[in-house]
C-alpha cells in the first residue's frame, strides 16, 4: 500500500514539475522546476531499481544542466516580451500530441510482442557472464551498446568545444574569475574537494562490479573542479590551449581501442578475456577525465567574459597553463 502511494506521488510530482517547467512564462521558475524535475526523475529511477541511471540523472541531467540553466537565467538579460502567435502555439500542441501517441503505440506494441523491459532485462542479465565485467549496467554501456556510448562521449566533447565559440578567442581565459571567496568557502573547498576526488576514483573502479562508472565518476570530479574554481583556487580547470585536447582524450582513447580491437582482436570494440576487463577500466578512466573537464568547462562557459581591456591579462593567465 505504501509503495503504491509512493509510486503515485512520484508520478504526479513528475508530471506537475514537467508541466510547470514547460508552461511557465518566468525563466527563473522554469529553471527551478527543471532542477526539481531532475530530482524527481532520479527518485523514479531509484524506485525502479536502477541506481546507476538515478545517479547519472541527478548529477548530469539535473545537476549540470540545471546549473547551466541557472547561469543562463542569472547572467544574461531577459529578452523582450514577444507576442505569442496562435498558429505557432497550435503547431506545438499538434507536435506534442503526435509524439505522445507515437511513444504510446510503440510501448504497447513492444509489450504485446514480448519485448518489454522485463524481456530485455532478462536477456541482458543472461549475457553478462559473456562479458569482461560482472555489473550489468557497465556491460550494457561498454559491451552490448559500445557504439552508443562512443557517440555520447563525442556529443559531450563537441558540446564543450562549441561552447568555446561564444568566448573571446575560443578560450575561457577571459571568463571572470572568483576573487576573495571568503575563509568559510576556502576552508570548505580544502576539506571537501580531496574527498570528492577520492569518491570519484572509488566510483570509477567500483563500476565494473557495482553501481558506478565513468559518467558518475566524471560528474563528481566535475563538481570538485567547479568548487575549486568558486573557491578561487587558480587554474583548477584548464581554460586555455589544454582544454580541447583533454576534452577529447576520452574519445581518442575510445577510438584507439576500437581500432586496436579490430586489428588485433575479434572486431570493433569486442572486449575478450583475459584483457577485456583491464581495457574497459582504462577506457573508463580516460572517459572520466574528459567528462569531468567537459562538464566543468561547460559550466565555466556559461559565465560572460571580462571586459576587453582585461584581455592582455587573460592571455597571460592562459600562457601559464
Amino acid at each position: 500500500m505504501i509503495a503504491n502511494v509512493l509510486d503515485a506521488a512520484l508520478w504526479v510530482a513528475a508530471l506537475a514539475t514537467a508541466a510547470t517547467a514547460t508552461l511557465t512564462r518566468r525563466r527563473t521558475t522554469a529553471a527551478a522546476m527543471f532542477l526539481v524535475l531532475g530530482l524527481v526523475v532520479a527518485l523514479v529511477w531509484a524506485r525502479l531499481g536502477a541506481p546507476d541511471i538515478a545517479l547519472a540523472e541527478a548529477a548530469i541531467a539535473s545537476g549540470v544542466t540545471g546549473a547551466l540553466l541557472i547561469a543562463a537565467v542569472t547572467e544574461f538579460p531577459t529578452p523582450d516580451e514577444q507576442r505569442r502567435r496562435p498558429l505557432l502555439g497550435a503547431l506545438e500542441l499538434v507536435v506534442g500530441v503526435a509524439v505522445v501517441i507515437v511513444l504510446s503505440v510503440t510501448f504497447v506494441v513492444a509489450l504485446r510482442d514480448g519485448r518489454g523491459a522485463d524481456r530485455l532485462g532478462e536477456e541482458a542479465l543472461d549475457d553478462v557472464a559473456n562479458t569482461p565485467v560482472s555489473h550489468p549496467i557497465t556491460a550494457v554501456l561498454l559491451d552490448f551498446r559500445t557504439y552508443d556510448t562512443l557517440l555520447e562521449i563525442a556529443v559531450l566533447a563537441a558540446a564543450a568545444i562549441a561552447a568555446l565559440a561564444f568566448h573571446r578567442g575560443g578560450r575561457l581565459d577571459a571568463v571572470g574569475r572568483v576573487s576573495e571567496p571568503g575563509p568559510v568557502l576556502t576552508s570548505y573547498v580544502r576539506i571537501v574537494v580531496p574527498l570528492l576526488f577520492v569518491v570519484a576514483a572509488w566510483v570509477l573502479v567500483a563500476g565494473s562490479t557495482r553501481t558506478g562508472g565513468a559518467f558518475q565518476s566524471g560528474a563528481i570530479a566535475a563538481g570538485a573542479l567547479v568548487l575549486l574554481h568558486l573557491g578561487g583556487f587558480g587554474r583548477a580547470v584548464p581554460t586555455g590551449r589544454w582544454l580541447r585536447p583533454i576534452a577529447f582524450v576520452g574519445l581518442g582513447v575510445f577510438i584507439a581501442t576500437a581500432v586496436l580491437t579490430y586489428v588485433f582482436g575479434d572486431g570493433w570494440l569486442v572486449m575478450d578475456e583475459p584483457w577485456g576487463g583491464s581495457v574497459i577500466l582504462g577506457v573508463e578512466a580516460a572517459l572520466t577525465v574528459s567528462i569531468a573537464i567537459a562538464l566543468a568547462g561547460l559550466l565555466l562557459a556559461g559565465s560572460p567574459d571580462r571586459p576587453a581591456d582585461d584581455e592582455s591579462r587573460a592571455h597571460e593567465h592562459g600562457s601559464r597553463r
